[in-house]
């Protein structure tokens, strides 16, 4: 057998013994040096020669310099691969990477391994054992993948890892030696991401849901008089969407909150009893806030949101709206008197303004 046959069936070899391997690797590294010094703005002359030096290569790659490795043929990866600066892939033996695979900085994967018997090791000879990374796998800054390792789909590896065995599907995994921390259902569990937009036409059973479940809340915390006689509804929600006043909060892209917000004047602020406005600038109004029975602090990061855009609020509850009272003091709103909406009916005036941070 020749070297190189020994090298792809990982056996013992020794590269320095076989003039066609030095002459792959000399060309890999040449190659290689060539695509390291690159401009940035060459994006078709760097994607081609990536191209060269991979053995496969999927759609919407890119590879970030500096990068090296021993032979690049024997490197395979998928659809939408991502590897970030300072990258080295020994590929002795095959390196294969699924599809949506994202490496951050300063990560090894190395196929190369070397007898730990010194007699063997000093007579210049290595082994191979090929390195497989699945499907949606994330692996963090100054990981170091080694031989004959198989990491699974759906995995997150931590960074500073060191991964000496495989690592199953569907788990979050970090340490020295790399285990198994919890599972991805769980990981994902513990992982919030909010936005705000404003409501569109697809929210609106969302949205209606939301107001039942705040309803439902209210009453079970001794508010059953707030939101009565089918209020809000749907076309207190499209109004306010023909004014371009309804927003949502996305928790991890679905609409978990709502709430209305205008910077203009409310009426039924006019005339305050018992107390009086913090000022009398121009000010935003927020109504209807409401989230889903498992939203967690969304009604607060709604208040913050809204008052990035306007320092200057003012907002109204129910006396017997205690939970709400609270979470407005929370956020440092200050109670200022008694204002009547529309029916009558009192509600607890409340304001919070930029000069009290």
């Amino acid at each position: 057998m020749t070297e190189k046959e020994k090298m792809l069936a990982g056996m013992l070899y020794c590269a320095d013994r076989d003039e066609e391997l030095q002459g792959e690797q000399t060309r890999a590294k040449e190659l290689c040096r060539r695509y390291n010094q690159l401009s940035f703005e060459d994006r078709e002359e760097k994607d081609r020669l990536i191209r060269q030096i991979l053995g496969k290569a999927g759609k919407n790659i890119c590879v970030q310099p500096v990068f090296w490795c021993d032979y690049g043929s024997h490197i395979s990866v998928g659809d939408n691969f991502y590897v970030n600066h300072n990258c080295v892939m020994l590929d002795v033996a095959p390196i294969t990477f699924g599809d949506n695979v994202f490496i951050a900085p300063n990560c090894g994967f190395y196929t190369a391994g070397h007898p730990i018997n010194r007699l063997v090791r000093n007579q210049g000879l290595e082994f191979g054992h090929p390195i497989t990374v699945g499907n949606d796998v994330w692996i963090g800054g100054n990981v170091v993948v080694l031989p004959g390792v198989t990491i699974g789909d759906n995995v997150v590896i931590g960074a500073g890892s060191v991964v000496a065995k495989d690592i199953p599907s569907g788990v979050v995994a970090v340490g020295n030696p790399c285990r198994p921390i919890r599972t991805m259902e769980e990981a994902c569990g513990r992982e919030r991401f909010l936005d705000i937009r404003r409501t569109e036409e697809k929210d609106i059973s969302r949205v209606l849901s939301i107001y039942e479940d705040a309803k439902k809340f209210m009453a079970e915390a001794g508010n059953p008089g707030q939101w009565t006689g089918g209020y809000p509804g749907e076309a207190d929600l499209r109004a306010d969407m023909e004014r371009g006043c309804s927003y949502v909060c996305l928790e991890n892209g679905e609409v978990a909150a709502t709430f209305f917000f205008s910077v203009e004047e409310e009426p039924t602020y006019r005339v305050i009893t018992d107390g009086a406005w913090l000022n009398d600038r121009p000010y935003g109004v927020v109504h209807r806030v409401a989230s889903a029975s498992r939203g967690r602090g969304l009604a607060s990061f709604c208040l913050n949101w809204c008052f990035d855009q306007c320092k200057n609020l003012r907002i109204d509850t129910h006396r017997d709206n205690l939970p709400m009272q609270k979470m407005l003091e929370k956020n440092g709103f200050v109670r200022c008197g008694i204002i009547f909406v529309e029916d009558g009916s009192e509600r607890i005036a409340f304001q919070k303004w930029g000069e009290q941070e």
